[in-house]
């Protein structure tokens, strides 16, 4: 049972790196437009970036994860909507680990669509993200809130404690990429306080951005959560503005158990 929770709390951890990820590339499109090239500063640099990636609609990403002890790899595709409830991604994730293998994750209608394999009946086990009640929601964060940049982004900028251009561009998906290092004080951004002290005091960034303002490298801590141990994470963006197509699982795809309330049962037999 001890490894059957830690299996559910590494998958956990996987969801939040993708709404964390879905944050920060997300938009309101209502920005008075980006003005590309610019010299990005702590003044300036979400402003841009944001008009940047609404304006592009859509990307396509890989991602390296190293957390719990055990390398991740992940690639999918994001629609950048005008608002969380249009945002949308397919993401599929290879864990190496036995029991969990292939996980396919899509967010479509605001809607989480997660397929864990044997652990789902190889199947897609759902979470609701505009359901209040919801105890996953609520242990990891509102990720809704997160991707609503109206919200989210002034908050993230408010908590960045440090920024600087941090050396030479390097080329990244055809372009020179200059990286950018930023450190957040995580107390004060959002739903922190639900993390219940398992954050660290800090967490830094380095994203590597383009000449046009996009990203093409985001370079990143990955916080101990659920006493998974943390890691680190690397996510290499590219095919910026290309068509993207995301639909919902078919209904003969999507399992009606409640899947999470296992995470529930067994803490409860660890304790």
């Amino acid at each position: 049972m001890r490894e059957r929770l830690k299996q559910l709390s590494v998958a956990l951890v996987l969801v939040l790196v993708a709404g964390g990820t879905l944050a920060a590339c997300s938009d309101d499109k209502a920005g008075d437009g980006g003005s590309s090239g610019d010299t990005l500063t702590k003044a300036n640099f979400f402003d841009e970036v944001i008009t940047a990636q609404s304006e592009a609609g859509s990307t396509h990403v890989d991602m390296a994860i190293d957390v719990a002890g055990q390398a991740v790899e992940a690639a999918g595709d994001m629609k950048i909507g005008d608002s969380a409830a249009d945002t949308a991604m397919s993401m599929t994730m290879e864990t190496g680990q036995s029991g969990m293998g292939s996980l396919e994750m899509r967010l479509v209608d605001e809607v989480f669509y997660l397929n864990f394999g044997p652990m789902t009946s190889n199947k897609f086990a759902q979470i609701d993200l505009t359901d209040e009640s919801n105890p996953i929601g609520k242990q990891f964060g509102d990720i809704i809130g997160n991707l609503d940049p109206s919200q989210q982004f002034k908050e993230f900028e408010d908590a960045v404690t440090s920024f600087e251009q941090k050396g030479e561009a390097i080329e990244l998906d055809g372009v020179q990429a200059q990286p950018y290092r930023l450190t957040v004080d995580t107390s004060k951004i959002p739903n922190a306080e639900q993390a219940d002290g398992s954050l660290p005091k800090s967490l830094a960034y380095t994203m590597y951005i383009g000449p046009d303002n996009l990203p093409r490298r985001m370079v990143s801590d990955v916080p101990d959560v659920g006493g998974t141990g943390g890691g680190t994470m690397t996510i290499n963006y590219s095919q910026w503005g290309e068509d993207v197509t995301i639909a919902k699982p078919k209904e003969s795809e999507i399992t009606d158990k409640d899947f999470f309330s296992q995470l529930g049962g067994a803490a409860e037999e660890q304790s």
